[in-house]
């Protein structure tokens, strides 16, 4: 790859990153092509070159963050054996998610993404991942018995989203890892389970 087509990617990136601010701040009626090229530190041209249109760009910025959100899960799921490390990498990923990329959570699992198709592709693809552990849960033994994965995979997936375009607003109210341990907690034991002292976290 030549310095050119490595600028050329930058510059991409920015357009995405930047994009993803003005689509989560303003929707994508609202968003104006002037002000991402602002954003990103280019011209209007430039931008052109990258994206044919502003409806073009939007449905990039989903793409990079479902692929991005999708292999973080994925990576968490193949990495760790043990349930509890698993659950906890995987909520210190989407923590991080929401906070080095707070525009495009909420754009692609919060709020700002409207009925885009990829927004919905994203949320039932982590639902799915979540409902294949429940149902494997309910056969090992170590879910709660009588549930319907589907209904509580669905009910984590937006508490999580909740708490997360919450916190993006107010960070001083509780640190990220302390954030992604508590998420844990709720995922693995549920608001009215208890934790044994072994499990219990500051």
């Amino acid at each position: 790859m030549t310095r050119r087509d490595d600028q050329k990617d930058e510059t991409r990136a920015r357009l995405v990153s930047a994009g993803a601010a003005i689509f989560a701040e303003k929707g994508v009626d609202g968003a104006r092509i002037g002000d991402i090229a602002k954003v990103a530190g280019v011209a209007m041209g430039t931008l052109y070159t990258h994206f044919p249109d502003k409806d073009a760009l939007f449905d990039e910025v989903m793409r990079v963050g479902k692929e991005t959100v999708l292999a973080g899960l994925e990576l968490a799921q193949s990495t760790h054996a043990d349930r509890e490390q698993r659950d906890l990498v995987a909520m210190e990923g989407v923590v991080a998610f929401a906070q080095i990329h707070g525009p495009l959570f909420r754009l692609l699992l919060s709020r700002g993404g409207g009925d885009n198709p990829v927004r919905r592709e994203v949320i039932n693809a982590i639902t799915d991942i979540r409902i294949r552990e429940l149902r494997l849960g309910l056969e090992q033994g170590w879910a709660r018995q009588g549930q319907d994965p589907e209904f509580t995979a669905r009910c984590e997936v937006g508490a999580v989203f909740h708490l997360l375009d919450w916190w993006l607003d107010n960070k001083d109210r509780i640190p990220a890892d302390t954030l992604a341990r508590r998420l844990s907690e709720v995922r693995r034991w549920g608001a009215e389970g208890r934790l044994d002292e072994d499990h219990r976290t500051s």
